[in-house]
């Protein structure tokens, strides 16, 4: 599995339900960017890059391909961004 080796997060101006954005480098190879950082009812968590479809749904741009793996990502991101509040 990629190492997450920096995470960089960028809080939102709004007062609305994304709370930050973040960007996920692994292995120093690669940098996953356009992740969420989101407050919803049951509290924080996290969404992947996705895009909009013609058909109006939406799409994971990029998303992990185990559960362990989503895990570590979301762990890493919200981490990093309690580290800045």
């Amino acid at each position: 599995m990629a190492e997450i080796t920096e995470v960089r997060i960028y809080k939102s101006r709004g007062d609305g339900a994304v709370k930050a954005y973040a960007s996920v480098s692994l292995d120093n190879e690669f940098v996953v960017k356009g992740i969420k950082v989101l407050e919803g009812e049951n509290g924080l968590w996290v969404s992947m890059p996705s895009r909009k479809a013609k058909d109006g749904s939406f799409q994971d741009v990029f998303h992990p391909a185990s559960r362990e793996a989503r895990e570590k990502i979301v762990s890493a991101v919200l981490d990093a961004y309690r580290e800045q509040t």
